[in-house]
């Protein structure tokens, strides 16, 4: 199952589910390919969610929008996976006291809080991991800062399992993270497994722009790391 896409053509790649999959990930015009900012080469994609964009009501009840990209769904059930991408939150970002989630791994038919949360809010980064079983976010591990107007790059490495031996390690700008040992799917859920990158967040008034490249997903850390996407074969 490896996926890449360093968001230089004029779409998205084309293993990206539409924005209208399901109850919906992005409004139309919400996701753009943009030269602002590369990571490598001289484009990105450029994500902006507005209020009442794709409106729903979140696990707690507060009402929440949401403009976000969807890598697929996939049977990974006692597999290892990784994921790699680069992200930018440019200069001027709304930096509130709001939920936002940047990045997320969920597991089909399982309710509530993804297994893994990226998060950003009150100028804190951090990462959630909610193991089976668990209510509300899970366990928040926290991350290093996010600089606005500089390009993050984010590796996970998760094997999905509903066992002990299950694993989700995270590097940041190359330094390992998190490290996890524990279940990280559920007996009751699906064999399907998704990756989703963008902006989730509780409704607010005020836009907010992600900027992402360098997305892959592969079986080894060098085959996903994001600053090395344009020295590949």
């Amino acid at each position: 199952m490896p996926l890449a896409d360093g968001f230089e053509g004029d779409s998205v790649a084309g293993f990206w589910l539409p924005g209208n999959y399901g109850t919906g990930s992005h409004e139309p015009g919400a996701v753009v390919i943009s030269k602002d900012y590369a990571r490598s080469g001289t484009r990105s994609v450029r994500i902006t969610v507005k209020e009442g964009d794709i409106g729903a009501r979140g696990d707690d009840g507060q009402r929440v929008e949401r403009a976000e990209l969807d890598s697929g769904h996939y049977p990974l059930l006692g597999q290892d996976v990784w994921y790699g991408f680069s992200f930018l939150l440019p200069p001027g970002f709304p930096v509130v006291n709001n939920r936002l989630v940047i990045a997320s791994c969920k597991q089909s038919d399982v309710e509530g809080s993804p297994l893994i949360g990226q998060r950003f809010r009150s100028g804190k980064h951090s990462l959630t991991i909610r193991a089976p079983g668990v209510s509300g976010i899970g366990k928040s591990h926290p991350l290093p800062d996010i600089q606005l107007g500089r390009w993050t790059d984010i590796v996970y490495h998760v094997r999905y399992s509903t066992g002990d031996d299950g694993m989700i390690e995270v590097w940041m700008n190359g330094a390992r993270v998190v490290s996890y040992r524990g279940a990280t799917a559920s007996k009751d859920g699906a064999d399907r497994f998704y990756h989703k990158v963008g902006l989730y967040r509780d409704r607010w008034k005020e836009p907010m722009t992600l900027y992402l490249d360098n997305y892959t997903v592969g079986g080894s850390f060098e085959g996903v790391d994001p600053s090395t996407f344009d020295r590949r074969p």
